[in-house]
């Protein structure tokens, strides 16, 4: 039996291609067997119902997790999948986290590791801490997917820098783990103290821990009794299980047999293996509570069911020495504790977490739609001016999902605004314009004005038809034939896949009527103007090439390319 028994794990922790189309919009519905909706839209359920029915993927998600949880309506997995992943394939972070969550624990759907990572992954990239937190687990631990310490590290750490405190500790985790890697207990101590100063009883533990084995610090048995303490105070088994250790040899507090023996119990009732062994111990001997040969069979009984080797043994000579019916007692005590066993333990450090808090209703009214591009792995992306103006807030969808979107800076005068979404994306590289002549064939990917939210890229395909744009402005190109305003920001994209221009929104709608644009051409500001604008803001790290190293790409690569670049600019 170990000495001390830490958290499971603590120092051993273990899009495809779519095609550019536009998607019908579709109603959501959850019929009842009688066809009528599943609740009256006067209840909470109800008006998430009707919300949903009108594909608002904050109410899907809400739907999904009240039959999830059995909150408001009886638990439903089937109903609970149904509409995590309606809100899911709409890029509703929130749902694809409890999704792949569903696929990681078996709710509802086959267990499929894989799928669970996908799932979180695509939530991670929105920046959900939750899918950080799960993905990062399993890129750790497993199962199912390739262990990558590393990306375990990236993701945690990504959770972690949003106060995600089973994060925190389970860098603490990494950092202390002694089997694959060299520790580094000061780093280890470091994460463990930012948990537990915000009362996380696994990171208490843990320091406990750190300070009776010397690891990373001086052995010191009374500091690690006073943070087993604070840990033993919120119900952590396992601090209760090492006070008991500490009170029987008289380590950092005086030896006292009755309060081990009491620790021991309290741990034993929340499922400690070890502690029903020692527990039985104390009953066999007659350590700090009478001597109880029935208790003593019942705890081995329920430790030797657990995987105590020490206890199945232990089980088996003293029923040699117990009468029929006295084993008969014993065995019928250890089935009453297991059919009243309630788990009263904080959870498990290292489990994977479940979203349980409904998302807010909606997230304002979409005022106007448009286009972006991304230019920077990191999450900085192009729009126009024009398209963002009027508005509170700004929405970001991309292949990965929903993003909220922070101005990074502005230029009227080229009609740019830059703004910022967290995650990692794949830019379009920038290609200088002076080197574009007239007659090159060139590729658009934007949006209906009109969309609500739906990553359905248009493609419009069409050529450079002058060097020189509205009013014979050299600092835009004029392309024919014309598209739509909402392209406005969309990437201009040669054959090569890079982007030498910005679709500008039309100028019509600011101009007068006498200085309106042609109604057959749009205009697109030069690249040129565009990296001269990046320059500005030197963190952005946008990628620049030459025809020399990019050489030319069939149709479905350069589609390809421009879609994973492409974004929806909501404006609320």
């Amino acid at each position: 039996m170990p000495l001390f028994h830490l958290p499971a794990g603590t120092l051993s922790l273990v899009r495809s291609w779519l095609a550019v189309c536009l998607f019908p919009w579709f109603t959501l519905g959850a019929p009842t067997e009688n066809g009528g909706t599943a609740a009256s839209a006067s209840t909470k359920v109800g008006k998430w119902q009707v919300a949903a029915e009108k594909g608002e993927p904050w109410a899907c998600f809400n739907l999904g997790l009240s039959y999830h949880l059995g909150k408001d309506t009886p638990v439903n997995p089937a109903e609970a999948i149904k509409w995590y992943r309606f809100a899911s394939e709409r890029g509703y972070a929130p749902a694809q986290a409890n999704l792949g969550y569903c696929y990681d624990t078996g709710f509802g759907v086959p267990v499929d590791h894989y799928k669970a990572a996908e799932w979180y992954q695509s939530a991670a990239l929105q920046g959900n801490a939750y899918a950080q937190y799960n993905l990062g687990k399993k890129y750790h631990a497993g199962p199912g997917i390739a262990l990558d310490p590393k990306l375990a590290e990236k993701w945690l750490k990504q959770a972690a820098e949003q106060n995600f405190i089973p994060a925190i500790f389970s860098l603490g985790q990494i950092y202390a783990e002694e089997i694959s890697t060299t520790p580094d207990f000061k780093k280890a101590l470091h994460s463990f103290r930012m948990a537990a100063e915000q009362g996380y009883a696994a990171a208490q533990h843990a320091i406990g821990y750190m300070h009776f084995a010397g690891k990373g610090v001086q052995t010191n048995y009374f500091e690690a009794v006073k943070w087993y303490k604070l840990a033993a105070s919120r119900n952590f088994a396992d601090s209760h299980y090492n006070l008991s250790i500490c009170y029987e040899r008289g380590l950092g507090v005086p030896q006292n047999l009755t309060a081990a023996v009491n620790h021991y119990r309290t741990a034993a009732e929340l499922g400690h293996r070890f502690a029903q062994y020692s527990l039985g111990v104390c009953y066999y001997e007659g350590k700090g509570v009478e001597v109880d040969l029935i208790h003593a069979y019942k705890w081995w009984n329920l430790a030797a069911v657990q995987g105590v080797p020490e206890a199945a043994s232990s089980k088996r000579i003293l029923s040699r020495l117990l009468t029929e019916s006295q084993v008969k007692e014993g065995q019928q005590r250890a089935n009453e504790f297991v059919d009243a066993f309630v788990v009263r333990a904080s959870t498990p450090s290292d489990s994977l977490k479940l979203i349980q808090v409904a998302s807010a209703e909606g997230g304002g009214e979409i005022k106007k739609a448009g286009t972006g591009v991304m230019i920077s792995s990191d999450g900085y992306l192009l729009t126009t001016l024009q398209t963002v103006l009027g508005g509170k807030n700004v929405q970001v969808v991309t292949e990965g999902g929903t993003f909220s979107a922070a101005l990074v800076k502005t230029d009227q005068l080229n009609d740019i605004a830059l703004f910022r979404i967290s995650g990692v994306f794949q830019p379009l590289p920038l290609f200088s314009s002076r080197d574009v002549p007239v007659a090159t064939e060139v590729l658009a990917l934007g949006f209906d004005a009109e969309n609500q939210g739906q990553f359905t890229p248009k493609a419009a395909h069409g050529k450079i038809s002058s060097l020189l744009g509205f009013q014979a402005d050299p600092r835009q190109f004029s392309l024919e034939p014309r598209v739509t305003s909402s392209f406005g920001g969309a990437a201009l994209v040669n054959n090569r896949g890079q982007l030498v221009g910005m679709v500008l929104t039309e100028p019509g709608e600011h101009a007068s009527t006498e200085a309106r644009p042609n109604t057959n051409t749009s205009y697109a500001l030069k690249s040129d103007h565009l990296m001269r604008f990046l320059r500005t803001v030197p963190e952005v790290k946008a990628i620049v090439e030459s025809t020399k190293t990019a050489p030319e790409l069939s149709a479905s690569d350069v589609l390809s390319r421009a879609r994973a670049a492409t974004a929806l600019v909501l404006v609320l």
